[in-house]
């Protein structure tokens, strides 16, 4: 996406019964005058038998990317895995089907503080295409040197960059294993959302790896810096739980 942008939807996904972090982000939405909506999760433990056709319980799965670099991923997804991954396709299918050709997700438990909509409201600053905008922190992915800083407050040194290698292949080689680390916050275009749908089913990743995998989506993803600054995390327990799969990854 480039050039104007429209005013931006924001979409909450929340269980329905997190009452207390409902009204804790909504508050700051509120505060902050911004669109938004709650869309309600899939409750990993309560699924339907339809939504659990919908996703993968093998034990490994084997992405292949570009050149034919494959990668191993251990350990099924939790149920709780398995709800959070669903409750983000299922997100991005109503993005798709409201003709949205951008909008702002983010997860119940996250506290995003006044800069996060300074950053929203200025995409336009970026000055090429870009399908995923994402505020949280990566675990090592290797970028092109000089990628070319979007600034939007000189002031405060924010900007946003481009993340990966910017092709493909070199994606494949370098950045297989590497992976934004948080679905907690991001910024998401019509187009990307069809591309992760595509991939998406049937679940088989965690939401943060399939939206941050730069390696195996192809997406044109960007970051927001400086990193950590604009959201921390209310103080609450997490829906997914303590127990959460390693996912060892392996190249092939």
């Amino acid at each position: 996406m480039r050039g104007c942008l429209m005013s931006s939807k924001y979409f909450v996904i929340s269980l329905k019964d997190q009452e207390e972090r409902r009204k804790n982000i909504g508050s700051i939405l509120t505060a902050n005058n911004v669109d938004f909506e709650f869309f309600d999760a899939t409750y990993g433990k309560e699924m339907t038998e339809e939504e659990q056709k919908l996703c993968s319980n093998e034990s490994k799965t084997i992405l292949t990317m570009k050149g034919n670099r494959k990668v191993l991923i251990e350990d099924e997804l939790s149920l709780s895995e398995k709800g959070c991954a669903l409750s983000h396709l299922r997100l991005y299918q109503h993005i798709i089907d409201q003709d949205l050709d951008y909008a702002v997700i983010m997860e119940d438990d996250l506290k995003p503080n006044a800069d996060v909509f300074q950053a929203v409201n200025s995409l336009s600053a970026i000055q090429e295409p870009w399908e995923v905008i994402n505020f949280s922190s990566d675990f090592g992915i290797k970028c092109m040197p000089f990628a070319r800083k979007y600034y939007f407050d000189n002031d405060k040194g924010f900007y946003f960059q481009r993340i990966g290698m910017r092709n493909d292949t070199l994606d494949a080689i370098f950045n297989r294993r590497r992976f934004v680390i948080y679905a907690a916050l991001y910024v998401i275009t019509k187009e990307a959302c069809k591309k992760l749908v595509q991939l998406g089913y049937p679940a088989r990743l965690p939401a943060d790896y399939l939206l941050g995998m730069v390696g195996y989506n192809n997406l044109k993803t960007f970051a927001v810096y400086p990193e950590n600054h604009f959201m921390k995390f209310f103080e609450c327990d997490s829906t997914i739980g303590s127990s959460r799969p390693a996912h060892k990854m392996v190249r092939l």
